[in-house]
């Protein structure tokens, strides 16, 4: 169908053209010729009568069998089917057969060509203007004013609505094959293929004709992947640590800030702005999940936090020192206390967690903050939260050196992460150290020698936490 069209229909309309010069020429030289009459009807028929009346319907049929092989259904809500120009008369079976949507690369191959039945045709319907008789040439001859001003306009309608619907079946396809590759990487490997879906859209945007009547499918199909994309990581991450959740969460960060500005700017460019709403679409999706991972990694650091509050025993526990009036005093410490060392230890385990992930410098953008200072303030309040409790808890039972020791050892903790504590947990932590005050009898506080002595002691057998953690 495509190769009668393109190689006979030019012809006809050269042979038209030229029936049409010689129309003129006989009409300039006044030599009408009388019409014969054969059985009382005229004989002589002009060429435009012969476009119109011959060679439109059978390039309409043509059309029609063209569509039909191409499509075999139509993509409409509405319950309006093709015409079937072959099959009619075979079994239900068989018809269910014909009309059912070639494959993706058939469907390929058939957009580009009605995409140039389309042409010849819509070329053909706008020399039909040279066939056009003069006003005084209609006398005695019916035509009505649309077969006069365009008489193929319901044949070119029908090229273009084949060549819309099966480019947006070639849009669905394509992103359809897209989505499941992506898919299968994201979950066996963890990565979020931002490129396949970016190499996509172009390859679309060098073969579509009607980018813009596929704009909703161009959409849709972009939300397929990423949706795809998405749950093909949060599979990967299922069964696996906080390693694989921190691996998923970069990918969406570095989704966000990266190929998907690209993908929305290629669609923006493909569709002629009509997806305003895809940039919206594609990033909720992709936040979504980066916010379900990272909320899952902050949880589970503080539940290890919390399993590293539990407080020790103290130089007090162990024995005090006789002052020389008689009274107790507490010695500096001797070794670093363990309860500090396990929580600053795992704060420092957790920077490194984020670091291998995401680096130092990735913002969140939902926050506008880094996720190693989000994970970094998390971890800290959780710790001072749990050592407060375990310090409320113990409180009651305590003798005045202990509840100095613990007091030297809160402020310590305070100063080394100060950076990262939120005004709340700071409150917390002043008040619970200003009960540690009371209970050692300190009515004016706890920072004379003896406690920066041994504040002073706490740094240099914790220096390298200091170092890490500190400003």
């Amino acid at each position: 169908a495509v190769a009668v069209a393109r190689n006979w229909l030019p012809r006809l309309l050269r042979i038209g053209v030229a029936a049409r010069e010689a129309e003129r020429r006989l009409s300039a030289r006044k030599r009408t010729p009388q019409p014969s009459k054969q059985g009382g009807k005229t004989a002589n028929i002009t060429s435009f009568e012969i476009f119109v009346t011959t060679l439109t319907p059978a390039v309409t049929n043509l059309v029609e069998h063209a569509t039909f092989c191409a499509l075999g259904c139509s993509n409409s809500s509405n319950g309006e089917e093709l015409k079937m120009t072959f099959g009619a008369n075979a079994e239900r079976r068989l018809q269910s057969l014909l009309r059912a949507p070639l494959p993706p690369a058939q469907s390929a191959k058939c957009a580009s060509e009605l995409a140039d039945v389309w042409e010849v045709v819509h070329s053909i319907s706008a020399s039909s203007e040279t066939l056009r008789p003069e006003d005084d040439e209609l006398e005695g001859r019916k035509f009505s004013h649309r077969m006069l001003e365009a008489p193929m306009e319901v044949c070119v309608a029908l090229a273009e609505d084949a060549v819309v619907t099966v480019e947006r079946r070639r849009c669905i396809y394509a992103f359809d094959v897209c989505a499941r590759s992506c898919a299968q990487r994201a979950s066996g490997n963890g990565t979020f293929d931002g490129d396949a879906l970016l190499s996509c859209v172009q390859k679309l945007s060098e073969e579509l004709t009607r980018a813009e009547k596929c704009a909703n499918e161009v959409e849709k199909g972009c939300e397929l992947v990423v949706r795809r994309c998405c749950e093909g990581l949060a599979s990967y991450v299922r069964d696996r640590g906080d390693a694989a959740r921190l691996r998923a969460v970069a990918e969406c960060a570095e989704a966000l800030n990266g190929r998907v500005v690209d993908v929305v700017r290629e669609v923006s460019y493909l569709t002629n702005g009509q997806c305003e709403s895809v940039e919206k679409a594609l990033a909720e999706d992709i936040m979504a999940l980066e916010a379900t991972m990272f909320d899952e990694f902050l949880d589970n650091i503080c539940r290890h936090v919390a399993g590293c509050t539990k407080l020790g025993p103290t130089s007090a526990d162990l024995g005090v020192n006789d002052a020389p009036d008689g009274g107790e005093s507490t010695l500096p410490p001797k070794s670093f206390p363990a309860y500090l060392s396990a929580c600053l230890l795992a704060i420092v385990r957790c920077r490194a967690q984020v670091d291998r992930a995401l680096g130092d410098a990735t913002i969140r953008l939902s926050q506008g903050i880094t996720y190693q200072y989000l994970a970094m303030a998390t971890a800290a309040d959780g710790v001072v939260a749990g050592i407060c409790y375990e310090l409320n808890e113990r409180m009651p039972r305590m003798s005045g050196p202990q509840a100095d020791q613990f007091a030297s050892e809160l402020q310590f903790l305070m100063n080394t992460l100060k950076k990262y504590l939120s005004d709340d947990m700071l409150s917390v932590a002043e008040n619970c150290k200003r009960m540690l005050f009371a209970k050692a009898g300190h009515k004016q506080g706890g920072d004379g020698p003896d406690g920066l002595m041994m504040i002073e002691e706490l740094e240099r057998l914790g220096r390298v936490y200091v170092l890490c953690l500190g400003e």
